[in-house]
């Protein structure tokens, strides 16, 4: 299952980090539970950032909220 990075605004900062069975797409929502009930999240833009030099890459995904 591999770990994305979620971001919104601030791509300095995940707003969380999960574990998916596949890498959501462009155009799709994500919806999280935070705090008793969920946020949707649709998916706008997709990247893999080198973690150094160590040939590994880490799956990162920037969405903003549907209200």
């Amino acid at each position: 299952m591999p770990k994305v990075e979620v971001y919104e605004k601030d791509e300095m900062k995940p707003l969380f980090e999960g574990e998916f069975t596949f890498l959501p797409r462009v155009g799709e929502t994500v919806s999280k539970e935070m705090g008793g009930y969920f946020n949707y999240y649709s998916v706008v833009e997709i990247w893999h950032r080198e973690e150094g030099d160590t040939r590994i890459f880490q799956a990162c995904m920037r969405v903003e909220i549907d209200d």
